[in-house]
């Protein structure tokens, strides 16, 4: 029971029970014989009692009276108790309940609803996002106790699917027939009431938590339909949805609009956002290379795109932040008259870095007057390596696999790479792409500790004595080395099974089959399945294939027919991608295709398919581009380990809001030893400089003791700066990530009134704005409560052990008695 203060209850278990008040009451009933045969029984024991008041007149000339009389009283009371179970007395419960009427407020809180309520050259204030306006008509407006005036209010909210109910908001109705007059401040089963706060804080709800933005797409029509099918009910007067109309992906609206005419649920859309086209300039995309060698001059290409700004000059600039300038400053700008709306105008910047390092290049544009509905689309960053010593690589191979001869053309002729390779079935004589063509592997330590990382496909692990195999394993342990492998059903089977060979075997983030039935019948598979990519594969910047679009370049790609299975990931491990053939799944799961690892200071890649080069069918580019960034991963340890003391790794910089960060700290004492500490803070600085409270804080991990992991998620579109400071230093571990709005949930800034419309139509409901909706939806609400009588339960009151034993006790004692007079 909750207290009078009680306005709402916060649901927990996601379980709504029927609201309303009920009246419980108990009567005695009888069952009255209406045929000959069911008052025959009763019939026959008034004769029966007739019969035993003869007989114990009879019994009084050989008894005295009271004797005669006592046997008589004990027969009849037998007869009468008979009597009594013939008739059946019973006790009839029911209940007399007023089931409140019920609306149902559906929210959108996908991430349009970040957007722009207006533009806001109309209103002249400070921009609002439409979930913000949202959140003020429920607690700045009448428009919850209108409704509240004739109905129970239940929220629910969607993006990509429906939740479960989230709030329930008692009506304040009350019924005035057979004294059913109590106001509704019955807690729900299974919720928190409200009037429980012992914090002494307003009893409102927290609408900013509970309609928060984070979707990354809109199913308007699949959540829709859904509700109405898991809360159909005679006494839902009708759902309120509010939204912007937004929806990208699932069923059309017409599925649940015809659901709603079926069951006579109406419908009501509450639009939010603008109706007309904004004023907005943005950054399409940034075209620039990701290497370039020192001295070397290079274009980078901004496109840019405005709407409502055709014919408008606009100021764009370069900013670049490098190993001069650890702060971004300007280094170019130019004027660019804007086309037609929709159509993209091209800027082109000559550049040519003094310095080698890693460069960030950000491009930002800006209108004149400085007013426009977004903001958070008006700079992209690319970077670009600027090298002046190439990266060294091994290529160690089993044999000339078609991935092989592919990977091995590309590194050897991208200009900031030099790779020798180690062909183990190729004899002398044999020509392959290669700065150096090796007949075994490096003996000494100097030799293989001239490489950056190595890249295996399906190498013969057997070829290398005990003392290579654990030079390897101290090369990437130890002095950062990178290790790229790619698994067949070669050489993988004898890895996953030899003894000898578990020091190379503790390097592989995943854990392999000994045998490879699905790859032993590579040939006879007729069917490719793509890869399945996690949220991690998503969001890793080394799988992004193309360079001008945020798209991953995956969509296109049919995929490959086998995969090498595997058992499952290792502690520590990020797994990128799985095979998707169902048939495929062993005792560990779908079997990884992309996985990677921190092996000490070095970072391993393991792929499971020998079949990448299929992505050529796709886009020639999209490979060369691929095993480029595979191998800066992998050498991504060897390239940092002389930083200072500490460095964050990160899977990308750009990530989807919505998407939960994963972060990951390295950092060591003055001694350089791991932290003693279990757990670490770090400082996030959000847009605009704006600290995030609380700080995220990190936990050691138990494989890594110098490493911490945790992660964040941001809800707010921007650039993000993350900052540690080291202990006993003065120096800070810093690095920047991007959070960008999901491209489906910003391709339109305008509200969709047609959809809107349309979903509506033959419900009785209708389309009404945002600023009209607390005026005009109550009034569309008809109240639906019902009296409802129940039957509960009918107890029959004479089935009872001690009205048989009385039965039974009656007959014995009279029996006994008769024996005793000797009377039968």
């Amino acid at each position: 029971m909750c207290l009078p203060a009680c306005d709402f209850y916060l649901l927990k278990s996601g379980v709504l029970a029927q609201a309303g008040t009920e009246i419980t009451t108990s009567t005695l009933e009888w069952d009255q014989p209406f045929s000959l045969s069911d008052g025959l029984p009763i019939l026959l024991l008034l004769i029966a009692m007739g019969t035993t008041i003869w007989f114990g007149i009879r019994d009084r000339r050989s008894l005295s009276s009271p004797a005669a009389f006592f046997l008589m009283l004990l027969r009849l009371s037998f007869l009468a108790l008979a009597i009594v179970i013939a008739l059946n007395p019973h006790e009839r419960t029911q209940t007399d309940a007023y089931r409140d009427s019920r609306i149902i407020l559906l929210v959108d809180t996908s991430q349009s609803m970040q957007q722009p309520e207006s533009d806001s050259r109309a209103t002249g204030g400070p921009k609002r996002t439409r979930s913000e306006a949202v959140q003020q008509l429920l607690e700045s407006t009448p428009f919850l106790d209108e409704l509240r005036a004739d109905h129970t209010v239940d929220v629910y909210t969607f993006d990509s699917d429906v939740t479960a109910p989230l709030l329930r908001l008692p009506s304040r109705y009350q019924a005035d027939s057979r004294g059913l007059t109590e106001t509704n401040e019955e807690a729900t089963p299974g919720s928190e009431s409200a009037g429980d706060n012992k914090s002494g804080k307003a009893n409102t709800p927290n609408w900013k938590e509970l309609l928060a933005p984070k979707g990354l797409t809109t199913r308007l029509g699949d959540s829709l339909d859904t509700l109405l099918v898991e809360t159909k009910s005679p006494t839902l007067s009708g759902v309120v949805v509010l939204t912007d109309g937004a929806s990208n992906a699932g069923r059309d609206v017409q599925v649940p609009r015809d659901r709603a005419r079926q069951q006579g649920t109406r419908l009501i859309a509450v639009g939010v956002g603008s109706t007309e086209p904004p004023l907005n300039l943005e950054i399409v995309r940034i075209v620039a290379p990701t290497d370039v060698q020192k001295g070397d001059p290079f274009e980078l290409t901004a496109q840019i795109r405005g709407t409502g700004l055709a014919g408008q000059t606009v100021q764009v600039e370069l900013l670049q932040q490098g190993p001069a300038n650890p702060e971004p400053v300007v280094v170019a700008s130019q004027n660019q008259a804007l086309g037609a709306d929709g159509q993209v105008d091209e800027l082109v910047f000559e550049l040519q870095p003094a310095d080698a390092g890693e460069y960030e290049y950000t491009v930002r544009a800006r209108i004149a007057d400085g007013i426009e509905t977004r903001e958070d689309d008006n700079q992209q960053s690319r970077q670009v390596n600027i090298f002046d010593r190439p990266m060294r690589v091994l290529i160690v191979a089993g044999g000339p696999f078609r991935d092989y001869r592919y990977a091995r053309t590309i590194l050897f002729r991208h200009p900031s790479m030099q790779s020798d390779v180690w062909l183990q079935t190729g004899s002398v004589g044999t020509s392959q792409d290669a700065h150096k063509l090796l007949y075994r592997f490096p003996e000494t330590v100097e030799q293989l500790y001239e490489y950056d990382v190595i890249v295996g496909f399906d190498p013969d692990w057997t070829q290398l004595t005990p003392e290579q195999r654990q030079m390897v394993s101290n090369w990437v342990s130890n002095e950062g080395g990178g290790l790229v492998v790619v698994a067949s059903e070669i050489h993988t089977p004898t890895l996953a099974a030899s003894p000898e060979l578990e020091e190379i075997r503790k390097l592989y983030p995943v854990l392999l089959e000994e045998v490879s039935l699905r790859m032993s019948s590579r040939e006879a598979a007729q069917t490719a399945f793509p890869l399945t990519f996690t949220p991690e594969g998503n969001a890793a910047e080394f799988l992004k294939l193309s360079e001008t679009s945020d798209e991953a370049g995956w969509s296109d790609f049919p995929g490959i027919f086998a995969t090498y299975p595997t058992r499952g990931a290792k502690a520590g491990t990020t797994v990128y991608a799985e095979f998707s053939d169902p048939l495929s799944r062993g005792r560990g799961g779908q079997p990884i295709v992309i996985a990677g690892q921190r092996y000490g200071q070095g970072q391993v890649l393991f792929i499971g398919t020998p079949e990448l080069w299929r992505l050529r069918s796709v886009n020639p580019g999209y490979l060369d581009r691929l095993w480029t960034k595979l191998v800066r991963k992998g050498a991504e340890g060897r390239s940092k380990r002389g930083l200072q003391r500490g460095m964050f790794i990160l899977d990308g910089r750009e990530f989807t809001l919505g998407q939960t960060v994963p972060l990951r700290l390295r950092a060591l004492n003055s001694q350089f030893q791991p932290l003693t500490t279990d757990t670490v803070e770090i400082e996030v600085f959000g847009p605009g400089g704006v600290p995030l409270v609380p700080s995220p804080q990190l936990r050691k991990d138990s494989i890594r003791p110098a490493e911490f992991v945790g992660d964040f998620r941001p809800l707010v579109p921007g650039r993000y700066r993350l900052q540690f400071r080291l202990p006993e230093s003065t120096e800070n571990v810093v690095t920047e990530i991007e959070m960008q709005i999901p491209r489906q949930e910003a391709a339109t800034l305008v509200q969709d009134v047609a959809l809107l419309n349309r979903m509506v139509d033959g419900t009785n409901g209708q389309y009404v704005s945002l600023a009209d909706a607390a005026a005009v939806v109550p009034s569309l609400l008809p109240n639906k409560g019902e009296r409802v009588i129940t039957d509960q339960r009918m107890k029959e009151l004479w089935d009872r052990g001690w009205l048989m034993g009385l039965l039974v006790g009656l007959v014995c004692l009279e029996w006994l008695l008769r024996k005793i007079w000797k009377l039968a």
